[in-house]
């Protein structure tokens, strides 16, 4: 049986010069066995300026020849003539229906107008070298992005249905909301911890690094990579959240598969971390998984075996990748996470003055205060998928 791996690994801050990095080279990565963990070293000691160059320059010194940028991939190309395809569709009025009643399903609306402003298209980006991978760059618009923050923080996170890597080892605040108290507040230890024993701790250390995850719908356990049960409408297989189905029940058109969304793990990345190869394969069902990224830039792998270079994806705020077909149990993985790179409409949005206020506490209203500073270092990535085969 394949394990998976998927813990969340801090790694050291960028310190290392030039010339202590060891750089993998294509044929390092063939004769490993594992081909992710050069990536991984090598990512380690890159800062977001290099890995910017990277994405542009073909054919430099260090050997990343299977990096791909989705808004830039004529470098990608260059190196690999007859791997990448873009293909254009056009918006389909589902589509544009699904994100306005996204908004009206959701706990806290944004107020910013009824409709949401998408270009007449959008890009769709496969792969011969990882089949059935499709990358949607930019997808999803900022006000339904801006959106999915406030619905994680005020709707995903305060149920008590919904575990995250904290409640074995804490006695979180009912509802737990992750801005409703001031940044000292002191988190005691749970008194029947089902982890090691921890120390009482702050708020405010849980915001900055102590949340990894939490799970939605079917509440997967990390310790035996497995869910409890597949039996829905139960404690450990609640139903999944109305709104964030909502939306991607309608985006599905425009990927041109049905998705019944019964479980999403929600990573939550800072600076320099990463996301180890594994495979998803506790479900019972084979449809394709949906990443959705928000926040900060992250380098993606992906690859159909562990002792072959993956493909090295560059992921921003709004992209969403779809691993299905040859692609649904491929090995994948995060190689790091930049801080300071969140797009302007998640860091420098007014969360607190554009929204409508009825039946929000005043706690959480003034927490909204703190979104756009939290959302400079952070990186949220709602990994969805189906677990049962009907």
């Amino acid at each position: 049986m394949l394990s998976r791996p998927d813990t969340l690994l801090s790694v050291y801050p960028n310190n290392v010069s030039d010339t202590d990095v060891s750089v993998p080279r294509s044929s390092d990565l063939a004769a490993s066995n594992n081909s992710f963990k050069p990536l991984y070293k090598f990512y380690r000691h890159l800062s977001y300026e290099e890995f910017d160059y990277l994405c542009f320059e073909p054919g430099s010194k260090v050997e990343t020849d299977t990096l791909l940028d989705p808004i830039f991939p004529k470098t990608y190309t260059e190196l690999h003539p007859d791997d990448l395809s873009i293909a254009n569709y056009p918006f389909t009025g589902d589509f544009i229906e699904s994100l306005r009643k996204f908004k009206y399903a959701s706990t806290s609306r944004i107020s910013v107008g009824s409709r949401s402003q998408c270009a007449a298209t959008f890009e769709e980006i496969t792969l011969k070298s990882v089949p059935g991978l499709r990358i949607y760059p930019g997808i999803l618009t900022p006000d339904v992005q801006r959106q999915l923050v406030v619905n994680v923080i005020e709707e995903y996170l305060p149920s008590e249905t919904h575990l995250t890597n904290l409640h074995p080892s804490y006695m979180l605040p009912q509802p737990f909301y992750l801005f409703g108290h001031p940044r000292d507040t002191i988190i005691p230890p749970s008194d029947k911890p089902t982890v090691a024993a921890a120390t009482p701790t702050t708020l405010g250390s849980l915001q900055d690094r102590k949340l990894r995850w939490v799970t939605l719908g079917g509440q997967y356990n990390w310790t035996t990579k497995k869910y409890p049960t597949f039996e829905p409408h139960t404690r450990e297989f609640p139903d999944f959240p109305v709104s964030l189905t909502t939306l991607l029940k309608g985006a599905s058109a425009i990927f041109r598969d049905r998705i019944n969304p019964e479980a999403s793990i929600i990573n939550f990345y800072s600076d320099g971390d990463v996301l180890s190869p594994h495979q998803d394969i506790a479900e019972l069902s084979s449809a394709d998984l949906v990443s959705v990224s928000l926040g900060c830039e992250a380098v993606f792998f992906c690859g159909l075996a562990k002792d072959k270079p993956p493909l090295q994806v560059r992921v921003r705020s709004g992209d969403i990748i779809v691993m299905g077909g040859d692609s649904r149990f491929a090995w994948h993985g995060v190689g790091r996470v930049w801080d300071k790179t969140a797009p302007d409409h998640l860091v420098g949005f007014d969360y607190c003055e554009n929204f409508e206020h009825d039946r929000i506490a005043d706690n959480v209203a003034s927490g909204r205060k703190r979104y756009g500073q939290w959302m400079l270092s952070k990186r949220i990535n709602l990994n969805v998928r189906q677990m049962l085969d009907t």
